[in-house]
């Protein structure tokens, strides 16, 4: 079974590079992009209801649930524009302000209070130029980068770390299979148990937690 489908916005146009993702209980199953004519084809699905996520820069995020019984789906999706802006917050009590999500403000408070994690901001990001999401964590300490078929594998303490992905677990997936460098915000990694926020704690994550923020879509 197969779900495929074409994402425009509410004039019809198609949009590309719009990201369509699985969830189920708060994890991602599987994340696609759409291509130049906005159409996505996810396969293998199992024959249930699904929830999927998608979001697109300038568009506000779409969950649609979809009945994959049939053996082959295909849907249109609609996104709405996004309007409106955020208060204004200080960072680090800089005059500056920034407009964040609350997810990139958490980020920013767990960067001043938490010290037993690891922050990389979007400033560092962009000074990086990272090839891939794993070439920015190369000077973490704790976790060894190594070449792999997509990108690179991340490895702490020897074994893969748990990924979670705008708040949504991704068990099993390595960091570059299901994120660009160019769409991150924010990276933060603990190399244990401790300091990782009460909401993303899991028994299994044995082996470290990486929490990756995305840019607004």
């Amino acid at each position: 079974r197969a779900i495929s489908g074409t994402v425009t916005d509410k004039q019809g146009n198609t949009l590309a590079n719009a990201e369509v993702a699985i969830v189920e209980h708060d994890t991602i199953r599987h994340r696609t992009i759409t291509g130049d004519n906005g159409r996505f084809r996810i396969d293998a699905v199992p024959p249930t209801r699904l929830e999927l996520r998608v979001r697109r820069v300038g568009f506000q995020i779409s969950h649609v649930t979809v009945d994959a019984s049939p053996l082959d789906r295909s849907i249109f999706i609609a996104l709405d524009p996004v309007v409106g802006v955020l208060d204004a917050v200080n960072i680090d009590g800089e005059e500056t302000q920034k407009r964040l999500s609350p997810q990139l403000i958490e980020f920013y408070s767990r960067a001043r209070s938490n010290h037993l994690g690891y922050y990389i901001d979007e400033q560092r990001l962009a000074d990086l130029h990272p090839e891939h999401t794993s070439d920015a964590l190369r000077t973490v300490p704790g976790v060894v980068v190594r070449p792999a078929r997509i990108g690179n594998d991340v490895r702490i303490r020897g074994c893969a770390p748990l990924i979670w992905i705008d708040g949504l677990r991704a068990p099993g997936a390595q960091i570059d299979d299901i994120t660009h460098g160019t769409d991150v915000a924010a990276i933060e990694v603990y190399e244990s148990q401790a300091g990782v926020p009460a909401q993303y704690t899991d028994r299994s994550a044995t082996c470290g937690t990486i929490l990756v923020w995305m840019k607004d879509r």
